[in-house]
């Protein structure tokens, strides 16, 4: 009887691990279809959220938040510290949803008292889908980080989509210095602004028109387990159709 117990015990153990390994795989590319841009900007272009948003302080001044501000490397860091307890970070699944509403509350008590003037439906509704994506980001350069550079071989649990974010990752950070050079190259601010503009958007329209165009096919994935589903706020429902075309590809093999 204990051996019976004992095996039925692990075999229920091993069905929930890959039931969560499963999940995790849709969520890995419904989260690489979120942010393929070549940098955070690009990314709320996709989703047709204004890259800034115009707010108006007690004293009636007006001044401009930058949706890229939240996206900011020392600001991330800064709550990732603040936190009591370290929060596992390859992960979509278990802590997106926590981790953005963490990363809400902080940003709003605790670091700067301009995302308290946010008041309006429209206003709140940008910071949620700003910051949602923001730690979508964050959650996949980690896994990319681990995965690369600490050779963790269990930090992405679709392996598809470790290259994929690998491709992503290279093209940002050449974009970047491309965007360095012209700045050194182009004296005048108005023309080099100008310039690296253009360079983002081409490469943003290069990744929305072809984000199947890669060197492996996309392998199809097994059927989620059956009443399982995905985080409602893993991602801004904010782009579905982009979202959808991917995971339907995904799940189809199709491309």
């Amino acid at each position: 009887m204990h051996l019976f117990s004992s095996s039925l015990h692990t075999q229920v153990g091993t069905q929930e691990q890959s039931e969560e390994r499963i999940l995790e795989q849709y969520a890995e590319r419904q989260a690489l279809s979120a942010i393929r841009g070549a940098n955070f900007t690009q990314c709320l272009a996709l989703h047709q959220l204004p890259a800034d948003l115009e707010l108006v302080d007690p004293r009636g001044r007006s001044f401009l938040l930058h949706g890229k501000d939240l996206c900011n490397e020392r600001t991330w860091n800064k709550f990732l510290a603040s936190l009591p307890h370290p929060m596992n970070l390859l992960s979509l699944t278990q802590n997106t949803e926590q981790l953005a509403r963490l990363y809400r509350t902080w940003l709003i008590t605790k670091y700067t008292q301009r995302y308290r003037w946010l008041s309006t439906p429209a206003q709140i509704k940008w910071f949620e889908q700003v910051t949602a994506l923001v730690v979508i980001r964050k959650i996949m350069e980690a896994k990319h980080h681990a995965w690369t550079y600490e050779q963790n071989e269990h930090a992405f649990a679709d392996a598809w989509c470790a290259t994929e974010m690998s491709n992503l990752m290279a093209l940002s950070a050449m974009t970047a210095e491309i965007a360095k050079a012209i700045h050194h190259i182009v004296k005048q601010p108005e023309q080099a602004k100008e310039m690296i503009e253009q360079l983002f958007d081409m490469q943003a329209t290069r990744l929305r028109e072809n984000p199947f165009q890669m060197r492996q096919p996309l392998p199809p994935l097994p059927p989620l387990p059956e009443g399982v589903a995905l985080p409602q706020a893993l991602l801004p429902r904010i782009a579905h159709h982009t979202e959808e075309a991917e995971v339907s590809s995904s799940v189809s093999g199709k491309e």
